[in-house]
């Protein structure tokens, strides 16, 4: 009789795990920023959680915040800053432009995306 009543509580735990939200893998930091010109800008940073995972893209206010996802200034170089893949601990910074303050962030990767909401 003790046995039935240890088990039917472990697999009420072990299916609440499963069905729980994964964890992200990244740790996102935003920040709203002013430029001395007097427009606003957001800075994202994303940190890997994991030993390995690819940012594939990152997104502000749906679209409506202008990426600036050139790595040199250099108009010759089109290299850019996405995507990019980061280990254990390493960060990508990008900025988004136009005029913006961040409500929504979604940051995708190869183990899948992430939506942060601010208000």
């Amino acid at each position: 009789m003790k046995f039935k009543h240890i088990l039917v509580p472990a697999l009420l735990v072990l299916s609440a795990q499963a069905l729980a939200e994964p964890t992200p893998t990244i740790k996102v930091e935003t920040s709203n920023q002013v430029h001395p010109a007097g427009t606003r800008y957001v800075t994202v940073v994303v940190t890997s959680l994991d030993d390995s995972i690819k940012v594939e893209n990152i997104d502000v206010n749906r679209g409506n915040c202008r990426i600036d996802n050139q790595k040199y200034l250099s108009s010759k170089n089109k290299e850019t800053i996405l995507p990019v893949t980061l280990r254990y601990g390493q960060s990508v910074k990008v900025n988004f432009y136009n005029n913006c303050v961040a409500s929504e962030v979604v940051v995708t990767t190869d183990k899948g995306g992430w939506r942060y909401t601010y208000h």
